[in-house]
C-alpha cells in the first residue's frame, strides 16, 4: 500500500479543544484536559432479552434506528445467535429468529452462525443491514474444512415487511468480526475472521468483493470509520491508519499515527489482544472529524481525514474510569461510544477487564463523557439499575432519533428472579445475562 497522506487536502479542521491544566477532586491526568469525578451514581433503566437467557455476548452490535427500533445482534458461543429489536414506542422486545435459521443452515453439522459481531447499517429504503459471524471454531482444527464454520452472510432486514433477506455468504469459511454499512454507496463492509481481509458487498449489484488482508490477526481492528463521502478507513498494524476508497477501489495507507501505548506486557488481559489499534471510532458530521478510543489505555482521540497529516490525528485525553487512567493494567477499551445530540462523547468504562464469561471479576462500568465544546472530561459514576443492581459491563453502544442513549452489556442474576432461571454463565463466579440499558442525558439547556 502506498502512502497517500501527503496528498489529503487540508479542507476541515477538528473541532479544537482548549486543555484545562486544573486539579479537581485533587485528580489531573497527564493530557492536561480536566476531569469531574462523579460523587453519586447513574442510574439507567433497562430491558432483559425474553426466552433468551443462554444468549452470552453482545460486541458491536446495536443500531438506534431512525424508527425508534433498537437492533441488537445476541451471541451464543457453540450455537445460534440471535437478532432482535426493542421498539421503543412500544416498549416491547422482539426475536426476529436465530441466525442459522435466518440463513438456513439450522440442523446442519457445521460450525453455528453464532454472532453478529459488527455494527449493523440503515439503508435509504429503511431496511437494516449485516453481516454474521461464527463463534464455535473447534480451536481451528477444522477451518476451512466442509465441517468447519461455511463463512458469513450478508443479510438485511426489511421492518416494513418483517422479512430477511439473504444475500449469501461472502467470506468464505470466515467470520465478519468488524464491519460497517454505507448507505451513499450501498454497500456492506467488512474485516474477516481470522484472515483479517477487507471485503465488501455491494447491494445493487450483488458484487462479493475480496481487497486482501489488511491485518493480522493479532491487530484486527474492530471498528471501520466512514466519513461523508463514503471512504472507509481502519486501523492496522502499529498503530496505523488505512482508507478504502470507493471511486478508485483502492486501499492505502495513511501517514498519520494513533495515539497508541507501546504493546508490553498485557497486565489483566489475555496476550491475544491487541493494543496496537483503535478500538471504536465514531463520525460528526458537524466537525467532519472521527473521534475514537484506542485499545491499549482508552486515550481518546480525533482523527480528521481531511487535514495535513501532522494535524490529522490529535490525543484529546483519556475515557478511562479516572484512577485507573494513568495504571499500566487500565482496562481493555469497551466498543461502547456514542455521540450524543447534546454534542457530548458518551462511553461506558469498565473497571475491570470486561469479556463477558471471560471476565475474571464482575465489577460496574462507569459512564463517562467527553464535551467536545469544552474539552471537559467528566466521570458519572457507577452504572447501576433502578433497583441497585450494576451494570457488569458492555461492549456497545448508539444513540436514537430522540437523544435517548442505549447500551448493550451484562447484569447480575440469581436463579429464580424475576429476570428467569437461566443465565448466561458467570462473571467472576456471579451469575449474568444480557439486558439493554436505556439513558435519558439531562436536557441541554436553551443557553449553552
Amino acid at each position: 500500500m502506498k502512502g497517500i497522506g501527503s496528498r489529503i487536502l487540508n479542507r476541515h479542521r477538528c473541532l479544537r479543544v482548549s486543555s484545562a491544566l486544573s486539579l479537581f477532586a485533587g485528580i489531573l491526568i497527564s493530557t492536561g484536559c480536566q476531569i469531574t469525578i462523579a460523587e453519586s451514581t447513574t442510574t439507567v433503566d433497562y430491558r432483559v432479552f425474553p426466552g433468551l437467557a443462554p444468549m452470552d455476548g453482545n460486541w458491536a452490535a446495536l443500531l438506534a434506528a431512525s424508527d425508534g427500533k433498537v437492533y441488537v445482534g445476541l451471541a451464543c458461543h457453540g450455537c445460534s445467535g440471535h437478532l432482535v429489536f426493542y421498539d421503543s414506542v412500544t416498549d416491547k422486545m422482539v426475536d426476529v429468529g436465530d441466525l442459522n435459521s435466518l440463513t438456513g443452515q439450522s440442523g446442519l453439522d457445521v460450525g453455528p452462525q453464532s454472532k453478529v459481531h459488527a455494527r449493523f447499517g440503515e439503508g435509504t429504503d429503511g431496511r437494516i443491514y449485516f453481516s454474521t459471524h461464527g463463534g464455535w471454531w473447534f480451536n481451528y482444527a477444522r477451518f476451512a474444512t466442509p465441517e468447519g464454520y461455511p463463512g458469513s452472510h450478508y443479510m438485511a432486514y426489511d421492518p416494513k415487511l418483517g422479512r430477511i433477506q439473504d444475500f449469501g455468504i461472502g467470506p468464505r469459511f470466515e467470520g465478519m468480526n468488524t464491519g460497517a454499512y454505507d448507505p451513499k454507496n450501498n454497500r456492506i463492509y467488512g474485516l474477516t475472521h481470522p484472515r483479517g481481509h477487507f471485503v465488501y458487498y455491494d447491494v445493487a449489484t450483488g458484487a462479493k468483493v475480496d481487497k486482501g488482508r489488511v491485518n493480522n490477526l493479532d491487530s484486527i481492528c474492530r471498528t471501520l470509520g466512514i466519513d461523508d463521502e463514503g471512504n472507509v478507513y481502519g486501523s492496522f498494524g502499529a498503530g496505523r491508519v488505512f482508507v478504502y476508497s470507493p471511486r478508485t477501489d483502492a486501499i492505502s495507507e495513511l501517514s498519520v499515527k494513533l495515539p497508541i501505548r507501546q504493546k508490553g506486557i498485557s497486565l489483566g488481559r489475555d496476550y491475544g489482544k491487541s493494543e496496537t489499534a483503535w478500538r471504536v471510532v465514531v463520525w460528526d458530521q458537524t466537525t467532519r472529524c472521527f473521534y475514537g478510543v484506542e485499545e491499549s489505555e482508552s486515550a481518546l482521540f480525533s482523527f480528521d481525514p481531511f487535514a495535513k497529516p501532522e494535524d490529522a490525528v490529535k490525543r484529546l485525553g483519556s475515557m478511562a474510569i479516572p484512577e485507573l487512567a494513568k495504571r499500566r493494567d487500565v482496562p481493555y477499551a469497551t466498543l461502547s461510544l456514542t455521540m450524543g445530540h447534546d454534542r457530548k462523547l458518551y462511553y461506558a468504562a469498565a473497571a475491570k477487564e470486561f469479556d463477558y464469561g471471560g471476565s475474571s471479576v464482575a465489577e460496574p462500568s462507569h459512564l463517562m463523557t467527553y464535551d467536545l465544546r469544552s474539552g471537559k472530561t467528566e466521570d458519572l459514576g457507577e452504572m447501576r439499575l433502578p433497583d441497585g443492581r450494576p451494570v457488569l459491563g458492555t461492549n456497545s453502544a448508539d444513540t436514537g432519533p430522540d437523544g435517548t442513549l442505549y447500551f448493550v452489556g451484562a447484569i447480575g442474576v440469581k436463579e429464580g428472579s424475576k429476570d428467569g432461571n437461566e443465565s448466561a454463565g458467570k462473571i467472576g463466579g456471579r451469575p449474568y445475562r444480557l439486558a439493554l440499558f436505556i439513558y435519558h442525558p439531562k436536557a441541554v439547556l436553551a443557553h449553552e
